[in-house]
Parts: structure tokens; sequence; C-alpha cells
């Protein structure tokens, strides 16, 4: 029997691109998949062009109703996330292209990704690299992961993905019993992408993808884009001491949410967790309660880290 995909797509005043993602969904050359689209409330006219769309792919296309605004990609997404049945599940974000193979590499990996973590019933997880273009859909960087400065490999490890997300959800694909684990979000969760990440990482496998399968529009509609990964992007703001004293300030609170995020999935999964990553786990979620000194120490013993050795070493410096 074939197994059962869905892609979900959550949209939100999507119309200026999202004709073009949707031509790339009909361009694909891999497995049948159903295409599971919620809008959260558009005003833009993005639900007469899925409509439309949808009319033309009957048993292919469902739309789910919106009877209440989330106000998040994230909370869409867990809607779409709640009401899949599929086997397999990957995430289109509206403004993006598809390749014509991603499906089919998808699925191939994520089948692979189950054998190497002990099946099906286990969480497993892949994700590709992307290409940024511009908003007219021009080339601007070959691989995404070059242009962050990314190690895709090691910052799938548990302890860094606690920390620092290298998985973009439009690049994922995860298997029924990850979507089962992950759902619904905790109100903690920073993104739907991240929280699935920690789960396939802490519970499961996951599979990183050295092929390019999407071109990753960059406008300035992006909830979450591209940029070169650089120094400054781990120390404070230079300029007036008023201006390094917010920037510090707005540092320190993404890390409370961050420490937020760990205390959710220990309540939830900490007994699940394999013996030797309880204490990680552990460590990061109580970051929070310690004293400065406290705080540094345990990061460096259990190796909570950035990209970089710099931007290790200023996280050290304003945590």
């Amino acid at each position: 029997m074939a197994s059962s995909i869905d892609i979900l797509l959550a949209t939100y005043n999507g119309a200026r691109y999202l004709p073009e993602l949707l031509a790339s969904l009909d361009a694909q050359d891999g497995p049948d998949f159903r295409v599971l689209v919620r809008d959260d409330g558009s005003r833009d006219g993005t639900r007469d062009i899925l409509a439309d769309w949808a009319a033309g792919r009957s048993g292919r296309v469902t739309m789910l109703p919106t009877d209440r605004s989330t106000g998040s990609a994230a909370g869409n997404f867990d809607c779409l996330m709640q009401a899949s049945t599929a086997d397999y599940v990957l995430f289109a974000d509206q403004d993006d292209l598809w390749r014509p193979g991603k499906v089919a590499a998808t699925i191939a990996a994520l089948r692979m990704a189950e054998a190497e973590g002990g099946g099906a019933s286990r969480p497993a997880m892949t994700f590709c690299d992307l290409a940024l273009v511009d908003g007219a859909g021009q080339p601007l960087h070959a691989s995404f992961r070059a242009f962050q400065g990314l190690d895709a490999v090691a910052g799938v490890r548990f302890e860094r993905l606690l920390l620092n997300n290298v998985v973009t959800g439009c690049a994922m694909g995860v298997n029924r019993a990850a979507l089962t684990v992950s759902g619904p979000l905790p109100p903690e969760a920073v993104m739907h992408d991240w929280w699935l990440a920690l789960v396939c990482a802490g519970l499961g496998t996951i599979r990183v993808m050295p092929e390019c399968l999407i071109d990753y529009r960059q406008h300035e509609g992006n909830v979450v884009g591209a940029r070169h990964a650089t120094v400054f992007d781990a120390l404070p703001g230079l300029g007036r001491i008023s201006a390094v004293i917010a920037n510090i300030g707005a540092y320190r609170a993404w890390l409370d949410r961050l420490y937020r995020q760990a205390a959710a999935f220990r309540k939830r999964h900490g007994d699940q967790v394999p013996p030797h990553l309880r204490p990680v786990l552990e460590a990061f979620s109580g970051l929070g309660a310690q004293g400065p000194l406290g705080r540094r120490v345990t990061a460096l013993r259990h190796g909570f880290r950035l990209e970089s050795r710099v931007q290790t070493l200023a996280f050290l410096a304003r945590m």
C-alpha cells in the first residue's frame, strides 16, 4: 500500500507570490500527494486564488475552514498539523518555489531516516538546502546554508538545537510519528519547525539532505528570512550606551524565551528523552534560574554554542 503524503500550506495575505508556489507544486514529478491548506484571515485575494486552484484539483486539495485567526505562522501550521492524517508531511510557505524533485527526494530521505532511526514508529525528520532568490525570483545565492554560515549536520545535535534552529520549515519533511508526538504545539514553542526539530533530535532522528530543492524568496514580508552570518549577529549593537544596553536586554529576553521552550519540552517529553540527553535538557531549561557565572559554566559544560567561535564567545558574554 502506498504511503500517504500531505503538503501543509499556511497562507496569509500571500496573493502576490502564491500562484508561483502553486504552479511549482503542480510541477512536482514525484509521488501523489494532497495539499492541505489553511488561510489565517487574508484580505488580499489569497482565498480566491486558493479556491480557484482547489476547484480544478478535486481530491488533491483540502481547504480547512478559518474559524478563527491564529495571528501567527506557527499557529496556522499547528492547525494544519493537527488536521493532517498522512504518513509523511511536508511544509510549504506561500512565497517560495519548489523544484520539481522536492517531494520525491524528501520522501526518499525520510524513509532512509526511518530505517536509520529504528523504524516508522520513531519521530523522523529530513530537510534540504535552499537557494536564495529576490522578490522577482532572480538568484541571490546558491546556498542558504553557506550564506548563513550554517553547519547543518552539527547544528541538528540536540544541545545545539536548544539554542539555535538550523531547520527551515519549508525545507523539511516529517513522518507520522513526529507529527503525533509534537502536537499540539505548546505556547512556549518559538516556531513549529523548531519544536519539530527538537522532537526529532531528542526522541528520534534527523537526516540532513545536501540537495538544494527550494528557491527561497527574500522580500520585505518574510516572517523569517536570510542574512549574512557575521560577528555582529552575536555582538551588542554599536553606538550609544543606551542602545547597547537595550540590545543586550532584548537578547536576554530572547534567551529567556528559549529557556521556556526547553522547559516546556522537558515537561512534555522529559521522560521520553534518552538518558544521555536528559542532563543536557535539564541544564538548558534551568539556565534562566542561575546567576551569570553559573549560566556560563553550565553552557560550557554542556556544549551550548552558536555557529562560530566568535559568536559563541559573544553569546557567553551576553547571557
